[in-house]
């Protein structure tokens, strides 16, 4: 048996690591527990706050974050700017409960991968992360700099 294992090998046998930040204790949960039965992701982190969302991103390197928009002490476009200056390689997936265009036309400018509406397509999110699993190689090549 080899002892050597290829990149491919060993990314695959590693856990996608997501963030959630949202200032809903409830969503938190349940966004969690979704993730828990219905991907190969493990939910590192909690953030209640954009600043803690920042704070939580810089500490914990995930590979996934989910970002609501409408935070205390700075909203999720202000925590996407931040990231996208910071040139973060964490990929921004957007669940809000503001579906305006504008909300969703900015979040994707700002870097965003996705956005999709908290109420309408709160499953999607786990076709997407078992996506980023099956193509982890594909998830770092876009950073958040335009």
């Amino acid at each position: 048996m080899n002892a050597v294992k290829s990149k491919a090998e060993t990314l695959a046998g590693q856990r996608l690591k997501v963030l959630i930040a949202d200032d809903s204790a409830a969503f938190r949960v349940s966004l969690s527990f979704l993730i828990a039965e219905a991907t190969d992701a493990e939910v590192v982190g909690f953030a209640w706050t954009g600043s803690a969302a920042i704070e939580l991103a810089r500490q914990l390197k995930p590979d996934v974050m989910t970002l609501d928009l409408d935070l205390p002490e700075m909203d999720g476009l202000d925590v996407l700017e931040a990231l996208r200056k910071e040139r973060s390689r964490t990929a921004v997936i957007v669940m809000s409960g503001l579906p305006e265009v504008r909300h969703r036309k900015r979040s994707l400018e700002l870097g965003a991968r996705h956005f999709f509406e908290k109420d309408a397509e709160f499953e999607k999110v786990v076709d997407v992360l078992n996506d980023y699993g099956r193509h982890r190689s594909h998830l770092k090549k876009k950073s958040l700099v335009a």
